[in-house]
C-alpha cells in the first residue's frame, strides 16, 4: 500500500473546493413536451407542464466535489456563497465532514436553484437561478489554512477568477476545471484561469469549446504552456491524460453495477482525482480513483445521496498498486 504522508507536517494540510452550492430541483412529467409544443408557435409559447412528483436535492458543483471527498475520507475546505435559504443544506455538509470557514452567507438573496422538468424522451427543460452564486467573489480566502490541493469548479465569473488569481499569489496548486462556465469567458479571461494550474480537467465538448475559444484544434500540447496535465473526460468511454512531458495515458471507466442517474459523476471523478492528487498517487492513479467514485455516483439518484464501503475503497487502492 502506498504511503499516504509524507511527514508529520503534511498532516496539518487539506483540501480546498470552490464551486457553485445549489439546490436542484428535479421534476418528471410523465409524457413528452413535443406532444404540448406547436412547431409553428415557438415564437409565442405559453406552455404549463403538470408533474406528478417533484424532488430536491443538494447539488452545485463545489457541494458535489466536497460531499464526494468526504466519502474517501477527507475534510475538505469548501469556499463559495450562498443565500438565507442554506440551513438544511449548511447541516447536511457540517454533518457530513466539510469545512464551511470560507462559505458567505448572504442574507439578502437564495442559493443557486436549478428547476429541471424531464419528460419521458429524457429530453430537459431547466431554469436556473444564480442567486448567491453570482456574488462568489465576496467569499474572500483571507487567512486561509495550509492547502495541499485546491479546485476552481463551475462557480460565478468572478469568483472563479479571483480564486485562480488567489492561488497563483499564494503558490497553491490547483486544478482548474472551468466545465459549464466556459461560455461566459473569453479566450484571454480563460487563459487567466487556468495559467500555472496543475491539472486542467474538461469533458469532450467542454475541450472543443476551449480548442474553439483558443484556435487550437489538433493541437493538445500548445495547452502545456500553462497547465501541467490536461484531463479529458468521455463518460461511459472513460478518460484520456496528457502531461507535459509527453505521457498520454487512457483511463477506462469503472462500470457501475446499475445505471440510475448519470447527474454528478463528473464531479465525483474531480473530488477522486484530489484524493489521489493529494496522497502522492501519479496523475494516472489519481485519475483512476476519480473514475471508481464517478461509479459509485451513477448507482443513485441525485449528486449526493451515494455512500462509499471504506473496505472496498480501501481494496480498491491497494489494487492501484
Amino acid at each position: 500500500m502506498r504511503v499516504l504522508f509524507r511527514n508529520q507536517s503534511y498532516l496539518m494540510e487539506t483540501l480546498l473546493v470552490t464551486g457553485s452550492v445549489a439546490f436542484d430541483r428535479i421534476a418528471v412529467f410523465k409524457d413528452r413536451f413535443k406532444n404540448h409544443i406547436l412547431q409553428d408557435k415557438t415564437h409565442m409559447i405559453n406552455v404549463a407542464f403538470t408533474v406528478d412528483n417533484m424532488s430536491v436535492h443538494f447539488g452545485g458543483t463545489g457541494g458535489n466535489i466536497a460531499y464526494n471527498l468526504t466519502l474517501l475520507g477527507e475534510t475538505p475546505y469548501l469556499a463559495g456563497a450562498v443565500g438565507s435559504d442554506f440551513g438544511d443544506y449548511r447541516t447536511w455538509l457540517e454533518k457530513n465532514g466539510v469545512r464551511l470557514d470560507y462559505l458567505k452567507e448572504l442574507p439578502d438573496v437564495l442559493t443557486a436553484q436549478a428547476h429541471v422538468t424531464t419528460d419521458l424522451d429524457d429530453n430537459q427543460i431547466t431554469a436556473f437561478y444564480g442567486g448567491a452564486m453570482f456574488r462568489t467573489h465576496e467569499a474572500r480566502l483571507d487567512g486561509l489554512e495550509k492547502i495541499h490541493l485546491a479546485i476552481i469548479a463551475p462557480n460565478g465569473k468572478e469568483g472563479m477568477l479571483y480564486y485562480a488569481d488567489y492561488f497563483r499569489k499564494h503558490r497553491i496548486p490547483f486544478i482548474a476545471d472551468p466545465g459549464q462556465a466556459i461560455p461566459a469567458f473569453n479566450a484571454e479571461e480563460l487563459l487567466r484561469l487556468f495559467k500555472g494550474a496543475k491539472v486542467l480537467i474538461l469533458n469532450d465538448y467542454e475541450w472543443s469549446l476551449v480548442e474553439q475559444k483558443f484556435k487550437i484544434q489538433n493541437s493538445k500540447f500548445k495547452i502545456f504552456d500553462s497547465v501541467e496535465h490536461l484531463i479529458v473526460t468521455y463518460g461511459e468511454k472513460g478518460s484520456k491524460v496528457w502531461s507535459r512531458d509527453g505521457k498520454i495515458a487512457e483511463i477506462p471507466a469503472v462500470k457501475p453495477t446499475k445505471v440510475v442517474d448519470p447527474t454528478g459523476c463528473g464531479d465525483a471523478y474531480r473530488a477522486g482525482l484530489m484524493y489521489g492528487l493529494k496522497h502522492w498517487f501519479t496523475i494516472e492513479r489519481a485519475a483512476h480513483v476519480g473514475a471508481w467514485i464517478a461509479a459509485k455516483a451513477i448507482e443513485y439518484p441525485g449528486t449526493q445521496n451515494h455512500t462509499v464501503d471504506q473496505k472496498e475503497l480501501k481494496a480498491f487502492l491497494q489494487s492501484l498498486n
